[in-house]
């Protein structure tokens, strides 16, 4: 049983030889491996970059709160400080000094440590809120950078979406009309004349394909997360574990269109066809299935409601003014308040109301993120994508995890502050002890359900072609 096991093995270790000299003494394979590996690197060089200046102009950095400067010898007046509304309302200490400790608390959504394979997707979605006692909805002072996202779009694509197109096509162009090309010229009856298991040799060759393809890939990948400054040893695992599995899948499609009795150049367009369904098409359905299962809610009509409630709370601002000062009787009211103290009952009443409404296309993105993960096993290259996402730090389900997260902080800062903004109360350096603290987001950076289902996609159709493969015996 060992010799036989040894002679085996020196048979294949001699197929992979050789294969191999016959992969290298073909240029095109060279120019094809060449070609992407310089534009994989390429566009992990300028990810890894760009990551890593993210980072470095991110005000948070890797925490969830950026809290305003509390040093009382540099905010302190006559043995005083003074609260504010978070942003915008002024409080008045001695002296008529005005001071504006929490004027740049913001709470952030950090980066994990797969940043350089998703990083414009995380510049678009934003990843800082300002606290305030104003809707940030309906808040229009927000200084945030104005942009067309259509016209952002037209710009490089990200390291995973470069990933997911150019290593499928890589594997058609290396491997397609391997055994067609040889049925084309006769060759392959030779070969079958003179093996007795000619599948030996298709395999060896898929092989030698897979492991020049993996070796640029990988290279690439280790290229973008070196040069990110928050790459993570975990995140980086997993993506290189992702990425064997995505080529091993297109590697096996491969493999079963070689069985195919056409030309090599129908073997081509098939492959080709099945690459723009899998990357176009199936993402779209899907896309299309999610939300006919849980429909966005219309944009034009939650800007009508937030108008709606708008109305209301301005027309109630006396009547919530009252009631903020009843359920607070420890709290005096002032005669003639200024008008940020007046409309600030009414300001925390709107965004009460107005948090619901749009927290639920938060909720709805989460849902159809999560749908879309579940039915990835019919997508490789939409796998990537969301891999690439959990892996950033981007998915829908952890940013609806950090709104919410946002809106219960957001919530007890204005239950410390207000109350001093009410009553024009000073606030001693020790009261900046007991400032709210919140706990950071899981840091969980992906689950590996989408790698179990790509796994299970190889497995399954490498298993097809081992039951196939006599038919490789076919002159």
């Amino acid at each position: 049983m060992a010799a036989v096991f040894r002679e085996e093995a020196q048979a294949m270790t001699g197929l992979l030889q050789a294969e191999w000299l016959r992969f290298i003494r073909n240029p095109v394979n060279l120019w094809v491996i060449a070609a992407f590996f310089i534009l994989l690197a390429g566009s992990a060089l300028w990810s890894g970059l760009a990551a890593s200046e993210f980072r470095a102009n991110a005000s948070c950095g890797p925490e969830f709160i950026r809290a305003a400067a509390k040093d009382a010898n540099t905010l302190q007046d006559a043995g005083k400080l003074t609260p504010t509304e978070m942003h915008d309302a002024p409080a008045t200490g001695k002296g008529g000094d005005m001071a504006k400790p929490a004027d740049s608390t913001t709470v952030c959504l950090p980066a994990l440590g797969g940043l350089a394979l998703n990083v414009r997707q995380m510049d678009l979605l934003g990843s800082e809120l300002r606290l305030s006692t104003r809707s940030r909805y309906t808040d229009g002072r927000n200084s945030d950078q104005l942009f067309n996202p259509l016209l952002r779009e037209l710009g490089l694509l990200d390291f995973a979406s470069v990933l997911a197109l150019l290593l499928p096509l890589t594997v058609i162009a290396l491997t397609y009309g391997l055994v067609q090309e040889d049925r084309e010229r006769g060759v392959w009856r030779l070969v079958c004349a003179q093996m007795p298991q000619p599948w030996l040799l298709v395999f060896a060759a898929l092989v030698v394909r897979l492991g020049m393809i993996l070796v640029s890939a990988l290279v690439a990948s280790s290229l973008a997360f070196m040069l990110d400054s928050g790459s993570t040893l975990y995140a980086a695992t997993h993506w290189l574990v992702f990425v064997g599995v995505f080529a091993g899948v297109w590697i096996m499609v491969s493999g079963l269109f070689l069985l195919l009795p056409v030309s090599s150049g129908a073997a081509a367009v098939g492959l080709l066809g099945v690459w723009l369904v899998t990357t176009f098409a199936v993402p779209a359905g899907l896309s299309w299935a999610a939300n006919d299962m849980q429909t966005m809610p219309s944009r034009l009509t939650a800007i009508v409601d937030i108008r709606r409630v708008q109305a209301q709370t301005a027309k109630q601002q006396a009547e919530l003014l009252s009631a903020w000062y009843q359920m607070h009787p420890d709290i005096k009211s002032l005669k003639e308040p200024p008008r940020e103290i007046a409309g600030l009952p009414a300001n925390l009443e709107l965004d009460s109301k107005v948090r619901p409404l749009m927290y639920r296309f938060d909720e709805v993105r989460k849902a159809h993120f999560e749908f879309m993960e579940r039915w990835s096993a019919l997508s490789p290259a939409l796998a990537a994508v969301l891999t690439a996402d959990r892996l950033a730090g981007i998915d829908a389900p952890r940013y609806a995890e950090y709104i919410q997260a946002a809106n219960q902080f957001e919530d007890r800062w204005r239950a410390f502050f207000v109350p001093g903004i009410m009553g024009k109360q000073g606030m001693s350096p020790p009261d900046y002890e007991q400032l709210p603290v919140v706990k950071a987001l899981p840091r969980a950076d992906m689950v590996w359900t989408v790698i179990l289902r790509q796994s299970l996609n190889g497995i399954l159709l490498l298993l097809v072609l081992i039951a196939l493969r006599k038919q490789f015996g076919k002159p």
